[in-house]
């Protein structure tokens, strides 16, 4: 019974670690390069937003006072 206990104890390990192991290491790595690559893109949305907030606010600014101008030459 005891090479039993063994052969079943060993066996089982065995084989779930490895698994366990390739499983990690893959997302590990996977992990980190789509960390990197979702703050890239984090960094290029935000510029992209500010560069468009930055010219509809100059934009609006040139619309009202043109409807204003308009609204007081009527």
């Amino acid at each position: 019974m005891a090479s039993r206990k063994e052969g079943t104890g060993s066996a089982a390990p065995s084989s779930s670690s490895t698994t366990g192991q390739v499983g990690k290491g893959k997302g590990k790595g996977g992990s980190r390069d789509s960390a990197v690559k979702q703050g890239q893109i984090d960094g290029l949305i935000n510029t992209y937003c500010q560069n468009i907030k930055e010219f509809t606010a100059q934009n609006l600014g040139k619309l009202f006072m043109a409807q204003a101008l308009q609204e007081y030459n009527n």
